[in-house]
């Protein structure tokens, strides 16, 4: 079991998390062990996320709010909390981003991260935050969730062709990559062009 800290919930979006959390958990009368049985997770890691050590996800939170029935409670809260740990230069990015009705972007190196498979954007992430790794492709994760609203924004993504032949993560990585590209092609919201480069 994790040693239990003092959480102060105006810190920060993972620390009000975490303080409720703590709270509703024994407010239920379960212990660390006995959540995560309940929702299929180590006791150790219902204890990590409410001492603020690791950051929830949103299948999580959706699974928390299910086991202590919190009308939803953790589901609204995940979302600024993965925000938050955006770098503080690219949240403003993201705030417009979700609020966005069209986004056109071009790409020379990368896949978009909106289009990103979770395996690749740990094979683009892992180079820089080893140590932060979860947490930022949970993050980059949930940034996606704009594109299965309603009324998604139009989203119109210009790679360059070395962008699809640079290989990220290994060959199952690029490929599962190349594919979930193809299988988003029908989609009516969404453009991707690709530009190419001229070959003698």
């Amino acid at each position: 079991m994790v040693q239990a800290r003092d959480i102060d919930p105006s810190a920060s979006p993972l620390d009000y998390y975490s303080f409720e959390l703590r709270r509703l958990r024994e407010e239920a009368g379960l212990k660390q062990a006995q959540l995560g049985a309940i929702i299929f997770c180590t006791g150790s890691l219902i204890g990590m996320i409410e001492n603020g050590k690791r950051v929830p996800t949103r299948d999580f939170s959706e699974r928390v709010d299910a086991a202590l029935g919190t009308g939803g409670v953790f589901s609204r809260l995940v979302g600024p909390v993965l925000r938050s740990v955006l770098p503080t230069w690219f949240q403003p990015y993201a705030e417009m981003e979700a609020r966005a009705t069209f986004i056109s972007t071009f790409q020379c190196q990368l896949v978009y991260g909106l289009l990103q498979t979770e395996d690749y954007a740990r094979a683009v992430m892992g180079v820089e935050k080893p140590d932060t790794l979860d947490a930022a492709v949970a993050a980059r994760m949930d940034r996606q969730r704009i594109l299965a609203r309603d009324n998604p924004p139009v989203l119109w993504v210009v790679l360059d062709e070395a962008a699809l032949h640079r290989e990220i993560g290994g060959r199952e990585v690029m490929r599962n990559q190349l594919a979930h590209l193809l299988n988003l092609q029908d989609r009516q919201w969404l453009e991707i062009s690709r530009r190419g480069s001229t070959r003698e």
